[in-house]
């Protein structure tokens, strides 16, 4: 099979060279264009070039501009192959003509410097020109040039880059031939913008992401006493070029070999992204430059309530735990948190269902969402790039989506997504065994939230804590309190009897700690201020909707034995079983909660994680479980999360 397509790329490139040969330049070039950009319409190479684009020069292009620069580009390359097609047509008159030089002083310079050169250039313009125009001006040079998967065609092409005297080097073996070349003083070219792939080359930023360099040019450079020059070709319009050469890099031969290349690669990239940055539609964007990086950058998208924000934290951490990629060292992620508002639960509405019809088309067309969310989101928005985004929420599904269409970042949701959300990929899906419905294809399953797999025993909150309570004083029993859940809320009555137990068991069993949350009714809070604001045994007392110290809920989780949830706060028991203390989910409160909190307390309880007590047993169950040894954590469950998440890495 790949015989007969060989044989048959190879005769239509042989048609193609014969019509364009035979057709004026200037035509030719106009059809290139023609056809480069009707190849824009239907690639999906355009996706990841406006991607690319976006996140290597940020707010410098507006979202206009950068399609703008990819269809110009697309535009560019389909001339760039009727010119390399035409090659053997080309004559020294037509360069003087057709391509203006900058700085050939430099070039001349370097030709007459007793030393071999290595001219270093990018996927840049036409960057095949360059060897034509070497060879036409009598200074033909030696090419580094990659085999292509046909061996006629690439036998083709090669003949047709030789046509003016250039000499191609195959890489692997080839690489002798350049050594030959720069030691006989003459020129080789080779292209530096390439990945050097996961374990090659070094890893230095480029446009402000550090990915891997291939460094072969100036270790040739440095073994044969040659100089480097940054060499460009920039396409002005039809058949016209600039080239400029640029200063030869700087060197200093004291230094070691790995900080001489290091010293030098660094001045190119600076050269070739400022080049980018002027003519930003030269550049070969859909080439996966960073597909090795070591920069990372992971957007939270939060919808206001702090058990969903907290969730997308613990994995955002979890994810930042990761070190190292591919085996090298420095992998280092940047975390940016977006607050998500709408301008009124009729837009949320309207959007949720909307964002599919807008999914195809909305790369570049973010300010779509603007009659929808507040101005201040939509800037938020607008500016964002990333590698994964983070949500949890039914109300974060349709931003998370396409945030993630213009971006290309993973989606990683936590909590089963709404329908039809649900049936979409995310690249995962951490879903609470609770939860039920239809599931995303690549789901994780858990049996607590991802926070609560974080450790609090020795952390900063602890310490904070701790320097509030005074050294020496450490309270047995933690009490977290939620509050109003749709037709659930806490009673006074239920609060009554819950302080008169914590009042009789802390004589025997310990003093204790309690917090309420933003949820929490006012009437409670009076309520609990009144009645413990001045007991001896309550050693913390937290009215959230008052104050609520940065270290309150994650000191209390550190330092006490025993911790009391109530039943409706989900993320709470979660952080509560994750410490691998011992856990009371307390039922109370007025009115039914939703059903998955109910099956969430029996997945737990049938594992042996809480214990789920009404205020009646609760003094029973303080003193038994105070006696019994703790639970382990579900260091499995995590572990297995922490694999799945280093398979996003």
């Amino acid at each position: 099979m790949e015989e007969w397509l060989d044989r048959a790329a190879y005769l239509g490139a042989r048609c193609l060279i014969f019509i364009f040969e035979h057709i004026p330049l200037a035509i030719s070039l106009k059809i290139g264009d023609i056809l480069g950009r009707g190849v824009f319409y239907v690639s999906n190479k355009r996706h990841v070039a406006y991607i690319n684009l976006k996140a290597a020069l940020g707010e410098q292009l507006t979202p206009g501009e950068r399609w703008k620069a990819v269809r110009d580009h697309f535009g560019f390359m389909g001339q760039t192959v009727v010119e390399v097609l035409s090659f053997r047509q080309m004559e020294r008159k037509d360069h003087d003509r057709d391509v203006k030089i900058h700085g050939i002083e430099r070039y001349e310079a370097l030709l007459r410097s007793g030393h071999g050169g290595v001219l270093i250039t990018a996927h840049f313009g036409n960057w095949e020109l360059l060897q034509v125009w070497s060879g036409l001006r009598g200074t033909p040079i030696y090419v580094l040039t990659r085999e292509q998967k046909f061996p006629r065609v690439n036998g083709l092409i090669n003949e047709l880059r030789e046509s003016h005297g250039s000499v191609c080097i195959p890489r692997g073996a080839g690489i002798r031939g350049l050594i030959r070349a720069l030691r006989e003083k003459k020129m080789i070219g080779v292209l530096g913008d390439q990945s050097a792939g996961k374990s090659e080359g070094m890893i230095l930023p480029f446009f402000g992401r550090r990915t891997t360099v291939p460094t072969g040019a100036f270790e040739l450079a440095h073994r044969t006493d040659a100089f480097i020059m940054p060499f460009f070709i920039v396409r002005t319009g039809g058949r016209n070029h600039e080239v400029y050469s640029e200063e030869v890099l700087k060197d200093d031969a004291s230094l070691e070999p790995q900080a001489r290349v290091e010293f030098q690669a660094r001045q190119y990239l600076t050269i070739l992204e400022n080049f980018i940055r002027k003519f930003p539609n030269q550049w070969l964007w859909e080439n996966k430059r960073w597909k090795f990086c070591w920069d990372r950058k992971i957007v939270i998208l939060s919808d206001g309530k702090p058990g969903h924000f907290k969730q997308s934290e613990g994995v955002a951490e979890m994810l930042a735990d990761f070190k190292e990629f591919h085996g090298r060292s420095g992998l280092k992620f940047e975390v940016e948190r977006i607050s998500v508002e709408y301008r009124s639960p009729f837009h949320r509405a309207a959007l949720f269902g909307l964002a599919f019809l807008m999914k195809p088309w909305i790369q570049g067309r973010l300010s779509w969402l603007a009659p929808f969310l507040t101005a201040e989101t939509q800037r938020a928005i607008g500016r964002a790039n990333a590698d994964y985004i983070i949500a949890a929420g039914s109300g974060l599904a349709p931003v998370q989506m396409l945030l993630a269409q213009e971006t290309g970042a993973k989606k990683i949701v936590i909590m089963n997504p709404p329908f039809p959300y649900s049936m979409t990929d995310y690249d995962l899906a951490i879903v609470p065994a609770h939860d039920s419905g239809r599931i995303p294809k690549r789901t994780f399953r858990v049996v607590i939230m991802p926070s609560g797999y974080k450790t609090h025993e020795r952390g900063p909150e602890v310490q904070a804590l701790q320097a509030k309570l005074g050294e020496g004083t450490q309270p047995t029993i933690a009490v977290f309190l939620g509050g109003a859940t749709r037709g659930y809320d806490l009673t006074i009555s239920d609060m009554e009897k819950l302080c008169s137990t914590l009042k009789r068991v802390s004589g025997h069993s310990g003093d204790f700690m309690l917090t309420t949350s933003r949820r929490t009714s006012a009437p409670v809070e009076r309520f609990l201020k009144s009645h413990l604001s001045e007991e001896p045994h309550c050693r913390l007392l937290v009215i959230a909707n008052e104050e609520n110290p940065a270290y309150a809920a994650g000191g209390m989780l550190g330092l006490a034995e025993l911790l009391i949830v109530t039943e409706d706060s989900l993320a709470m028991i979660s952080d509560a079983v994750g410490t691998g203390k011992r856990v009371i989910v307390l039922s109370l409160g007025e009115g039914e909660l939703p059903e998955k909190h109910y099956r969430f307390h029996q997945i737990l309880s049938q594992r042996g994680l809480v214990t789920v007590s009404c205020l009646a047993d609760l003094e029973k169950n303080i003193t038994g479980l105070l006696r019994a040894p703790a639970i382990p954590v579900l260091r499995r469950e995590k572990e297995a999360l922490i694999e799945r998440l280093g398979g996003l890495i």
